[in-house]
């Protein structure tokens, strides 16, 4: 089925079909597209991350999908849980992967990262693209697993990673997060 059609046939209308559709998009983050990654998105998409709300699919690609996948090339989201609803699909998962590129100022270690994750998705059924996402990703433990073997290391990436999180408004611009 081919993705994003607006053929009646590629409508979401089942918990299979919107199933297939999750394992589709997560599949797409296993490799290194990231057109092909980002076609599962609407253009105005709205992306919250811990840290980080991403309006639109440029903030999208350049503050999570590139930075991801050029740190976590051949990643895995192993899904645990599903739980369905009326144009959204809630999606617990296991983010699995081996840190084979630069990641938060971290050279690649090649370190395995195992973390829990959860993703929130609101979907358009028959576009059959996500228009808005919340996933929360505990990202001081993917951190911390790439830099367990140097833990001098962890707290300057910790508080680099944290200080340097932007959030995109609706036009395009990007406002620092400052500590409480």
């Amino acid at each position: 089925m081919p993705h994003g059609g607006e053929v009646m046939a590629d409508v979401l209308a089942s918990v299979s079909d919107v199933r297939a559709f999750i394992d589709e998009y997560y599949k797409a983050w296993g490799g290194t597209d990231e057109n092909h990654i980002l076609s599962y998105y609407a253009e105005n998409v709205s992306v919250e991350l811990p840290g980080m709300l991403l309006n639109g699919k440029a903030a999208l690609r350049d503050q999570f999908v590139r930075p991801f996948i050029a740190a976590f090339a051949g990643n895995r989201h192993i899904v645990k849980n599903t739980i369905f609803g009326k144009n959204m699909v809630v999606v617990e998962f296991s983010f699995e992967a081996d840190h084979n590129g630069p990641f938060a100022g971290r050279a690649a270690t090649g370190d395995p990262v195992k973390v829990p994750g959860c993703g929130v998705y609101e979907f358009d059924p028959v576009n059959r693209t996500i228009t808005a996402a919340r996933i929360y990703f505990e990202f001081a433990t993917l951190l911390k697993q790439i830099s367990s073997h140097q833990p001098q290391v962890l707290q300057a990436l910790l508080m680099s990673w944290f200080a340097s999180r932007t959030i995109s408004d609706s036009k395009g611009g990007s406002e620092q997060l400052r500590p409480h």
